[in-house]
């Protein structure tokens, strides 16, 4: 990991760029003061910048996916991945599953081994980041879950998401 060349980053929403890790509507979701900046960073250092997200409430028609989509396009996103099933629908996209890695694989030329996914979850966003053989930095901004037993160099634990990008570009 020391000295290595990222050129890609998938971020969740919920509790990683705003929010408190549960699901907020597009009314009530406010980013974190920060959020702007480090999508921004990431961009001006020519690494592409993807939303990733499950959103079980679309399945459900809280929300328009269409609507989800933009309002994460307009935060500055390259590009927005979306699961928008439920668990009982038992796709292959709804993280920790790897089909929103392989949807952005068959838009994208890049290697998982220069990727990074940053969430608040180790149940899904570092455990999908772990399957795909991608550096998992989780930030502590968003769900609490229990202590993380995953062993592996290739997780990084920081407080927000500013910290997980100051790690990247360094």
């Amino acid at each position: 990991m020391i000295n290595q060349q990222y050129t890609t980053v998938f971020v969740d929403r919920d509790g990683t760029i705003g929010g408190n890790g549960h699901f907020q509507s597009l009314d009530d979701f406010a980013l974190f003061p920060y959020t702007l900046e480090a999508i921004d960073k990431l961009k001006s250092n020519n690494i592409k910048v993807f939303g990733l997200s499950n959103q079980t409430h679309i399945e459900d028609g809280k929300m328009n996916y269409y609507d989800f989509f933009n309002s994460l396009i307009s935060v500055g996103f390259d590009d927005v991945f979306i699961c928008p099933h439920s668990e009982k629908t038992n796709c292959d996209c709804r993280k920790p599953k790897k089909g929103l890695i392989h949807q952005a694989h068959a838009k994208y030329d890049f290697e998982n081994s220069q990727s990074v996914i940053i969430g608040d979850r180790y149940s899904s966003d570092i455990k999908l980041a772990l399957e795909c053989d991608m550096l998992g930095i989780h930030v502590a901004t968003g769900k609490q879950e229990a202590k993380n037993e995953i062993k592996s160099d290739k997780i990084i634990n920081v407080n927000t998401l500013k910290d997980a990008v100051d790690f990247i570009i360094k």
